[in-house]
């Protein structure tokens, strides 16, 4: 697949996303549904800006372990519970 039908394809995934959204009732029962359509928007629309600009931002946590991890000011590690990765 090109770039641009991957584009595309997005494009629609999104639209269908919007869609889903839109129709479902904004009811206490679907307030869990709702929230992962519209998280799956999110990551959709983060995807689409990614490919567009053809380059990745890092993401924190992939080199937190090689930098000894997160630290607290008593210097412990944050890694609750009893360093567990």
């Amino acid at each position: 697949m090109t770039k641009i039908e991957i584009l595309n394809y997005l494009e629609l995934i999104e639209s269908e996303l919007t869609d889903a959204y839109n129709s479902t009732p904004d009811t206490s029962e679907n307030s869990d549904g709702l929230y992962f359509i519209d998280s799956a928007r999110d990551l959709v629309d983060e995807l689409t800006i990614n490919i567009k600009d053809n380059q990745e931002e890092p993401v924190p946590h992939e080199d937190m372990n090689r930098e000894g991890g997160l630290m607290g000011p008593d210097g412990l590690p944050l890694n609750f519970p009893y360093h567990i990765l």
